[in-house]
């Protein structure tokens, strides 16, 4: 595939570097979400984009319930905290989903989980501390009893009218479950946005077919659609077109009016092969941009037409890391995510670095998480090629420009499982 050259888009005068922060702030605030809304049953909503916010319009529990199996009491007032011996008449069985009968002073009621405390009671005690006499129609009770125990109240877990569901969150399994407690049957999410992909060089091969001379097999198609899923993406993949401007720009034109995102990996550099430089500009804008890091120093960001477009670099780990560190936070934005920047946890450096570098570096890495503070490894290979660090690897360390450090250094950290979701 086509590697992009650090051109920046101008072609007598080079752009000056911009850190990572700042392209990251650019890519992010120029981004809105799609805004595009249906309606999904519970079912149906996993890891969907929570397009509204979700509020109660029950108690819940809506009603004071047991929290054991036990026996529910009417507890005197000369009972309460006095030394136990005292015995109590049953008088009612309670399972859940039935309600008893008024307990009067001095009775006691069967009861189980979650059945609703019946009227008159005040405390309920466990059956293991209750002990069966006079032919079981009695329980007696050798201990203090204190009010209100085992008693989960109305409203002890949600008040109606409370916000349950933030607009903006990722539905999980237990945001799912909290939505059907409160009796809602459907959720508002936000549309799954479409990404639309394309891969140019003549270069590159399907795997399973024969590699001649001078060909590569396409991993980065691979690995970006493989990224896109995981993100739960819509994806129209064109495969890999003709390496023409022609056929560049009917891929483009296929794509703007069906996608909210066009991404490609290589071929917008500004040699004489790559053709998705001068494609896209005709049709929209395009600056290449070139960022202080390492790896991935080339992306490219426009638009073709109205729909956004980000160029990767060509490199196979450049590829995923510039994926990761900027893709990522856009198409989380777009999806209308609340928290969609990345989010780095504090290590420390099981290696040493005695070289000053004039670009941040984000360096892979695996974590010992026996050791405390955590610990990270570096992998002994850091070429932009080296695919299978990517595979050894955790987690990306993030190591600052113009920084030396010694073994033990607390360093930001990255881990793939959280970044690659």
């Amino acid at each position: 595939m086509n590697t992009q050259s650090v051109d920046c888009g101008c072609d007598e005068t080079p752009q000056p570097l911009l850190s990572v922060d700042k392209a990251l702030d650019i890519l992010t605030s120029t981004t809105q979400p799609i805004g595009a809304i249906q309606v999904l049953a519970l079912d149906e909503s996993l890891n969907r984009i929570l397009a509204s916010t979700v509020h109660s319009n029950i108690n819940v529990p809506g009603f004071d319930n047991s929290a054991m199996d036990g026996y529910a009491i009417h507890l005197k007032k000369d009972q309460i905290d006095t030394p136990g011996g005292f015995s109590f008449k049953v008088i009612d069985r309670i399972p859940a989903g039935s309600v008893g009968n008024k307990l009067a002073a001095g009775c006691a009621a069967r009861i189980f989980t979650g059945a609703p405390i019946p009227e008159g009671a005040n405390t309920v005690v466990m059956q293991e501390e209750c002990e069966l006499i006079e032919n079981d129609t009695h329980i007696e009770i050798y201990r203090p009893i204190s009010r209100n125990e085992n008693i989960r109240p109305l409203g002890n877990d949600i008040k109606s009218g409370a916000v349950i569901l933030d607009k903006g969150i990722k539905l999980k399994p237990q945001d799912i479950a909290l939505a059907a407690s409160v009796g809602s049957s459907t959720l508002e999410v936000f549309n799954k946005i479409k990404v639309g992909v394309f891969f140019t060089g003549d270069e590159l091969v399907k795997p399973g077919c024969e590699l001649k001379p001078g060909q590569i097999y396409n991993s980065n198609q691979y690995s970006l659609i493989a990224l896109l899923h995981n993100l739960n993406c819509e994806i129209i993949n064109l495969n890999t077109i003709q390496d023409t401007f022609e056929a560049t720009i009917n891929a483009l034109e296929s794509l703007e009016n069906q996608c909210d995102l066009i991404m490609t990996t290589g071929g917008v550099s500004v040699g004489e092969e790559d053709h998705v430089k001068p494609a896209v500009e005709s049709l929209g804008e395009l600056n290449l941009w070139r960022i202080k890091m390492k790896p991935g120093k080339p992306l490219a960001f426009g638009k073709v037409g109205n729909t956004a477009f980000i160029g990767l670099p060509g490199n196979p780990v450049s590829a995923m890391v510039t994926f990761l560190l900027f893709a990522r936070p856009l198409i989380k934005k777009l999806q209308g995510c609340k928290n969609y920047l990345n989010t780095a946890h504090k290590v420390t450096a099981n290696f040493d670095w005695n070289r000053t570098k004039p670009r941040r570096e984000f360096v892979r890495v695996r974590i010992d998480q026996s050791k405390i503070p955590a610990e990270v490894t570096l992998y002994p290979k850091q070429g932009s090629d080296v695919l299978s660090s990517m595979v050894w690897a955790d987690g990306l360390a993030e190591i600052p420009e113009k920084t030396t450090f010694k073994k033990g250094q607390v360093i930001n950290y990255y881990p793939l499982n959280e970044i690659m979701s």
